[in-house]
């Protein structure tokens, strides 16, 4: 608000984006349209006066908004070709079904190999083949030990769990490798226990088909690494890579439906902000008088309409 000679002077953005300057004993200006705007007056005992007009024309937030809740949604609102809303609905439905599918597939997955290890893993070979009657051309591999650096844990029952706890080491078989022949110790399989015995060499010998083992050479950065290998657990081992695969699959489905959210909103805010400065480039100032039968001219102040 402006007072300039006597005459205030309220600068009012409008809906329409019209510009208004009003004396302070505000009158209408003739042929005015106040349903563009809200308008706020102060009351008093003798006249009213214009004290502010707010509205906003663009909101740029909003489509954003909308397309992070949504994707479309901030092109639709923007009034973009609906080509544009299908393409980001089409991305955001193909994402979260892609994800389904595969997230289920290696779950299907996962209950097979686990199956499979269960019917060709099992502790009592490995400690047989391992400790009580080693297999001859493993015994010199490190790795091919009871007590290596990775473990399970073991569950005992009964008199053994009153004396020895619930749960243990599986380091305590090399002092009492006879408890695979008591049906009161097993191996919790747990997800570290179905890792292991694919991944280390040290389990190897738990395999029911270990008088097949073979040698594979992995290179790792400058060095060479010795896996020990039999069929089935190689067979284990392909099972367990395709299962993983897919839940990279499905985490890469995760990333796609956010960055599919983001990019919408930004392209709705971009294209929103486009548009108004086109509409902007349109535009044009008019400049008049309002009456004021009160003045001794009749001229009550001066009009300043700038459309956009």
């Amino acid at each position: 608000m402006i007072k300039i000679l006597g005459i205030t002077l309220i600068f009012t953005h409008l809906a329409a984006g019209d510009l208004f300057l009003y004396d302070d004993r505000f009158q209408p200006a003739l042929g005015l349209d106040y349903n563009s705007a809200t308008k706020f007056i102060k009351n008093d005992t003798t006249e009213s006066s214009a004290i502010d007009t707010v509205a906003f024309v663009n909101y740029p937030a909003k489509p954003m908004l909308y397309s992070l809740m949504l994707p479309g949604l901030g092109q639709y609102n923007n009034g973009d070709p609906l080509w544009k809303s299908a393409i980001f609905v089409g991305i955001e439905v193909v994402s979260i079904l892609g994800w389904i599918e595969w997230n289920k597939q290696a779950e299907d997955i996962r209950k097979q190999y686990e199956i499979f290890g269960d019917n060709h893993w099992s502790l009592r070979s490995w400690v047989e083949n391992t400790l009580l009657n080693p297999i001859a051309g493993l015994i010199p591999y490190d790795d091919f030990k009871l007590d290596g650096t990775h473990k399970f844990v073991l569950h005992l029952s009964g008199s053994l769990a009153e004396e020895f706890g619930k749960y243990i080491s599986s380091d305590s078989l090399t002092a009492h490798p006879e408890w695979i022949y008591n049906d009161n110790v097993t191996v919790l399989q747990d997800q570290h226990f179905y890792e292991n015995i694919g991944k280390y060499d040290q389990f190897v010998g738990g395999w029911d088909d270990i008088l097949e083992y073979y040698i594979e050479e992995k290179t790792v950065e400058d060095t060479i690494e010795i896996i020990l290998m039999t069929p089935n657990k190689a067979d284990y081992n392909n099972q367990r890579s395709r299962s993983n695969d897919l839940l990279r699959m499905a985490n890469y489905a995760v990333s796609a439906i956010m960055f599919n959210h983001v990019i919408s909103g930004m392209e709705a805010v971009f294209t929103n902000q486009r548009n108004a400065r086109a509409k902007a480039k349109q535009s044009n100032t008019d400049v008049g008088l309002y009456y004021d039968p009160r003045n001794k001219y009749g001229i009550g102040g001066i009009t300043v309409s700038y459309q956009w």
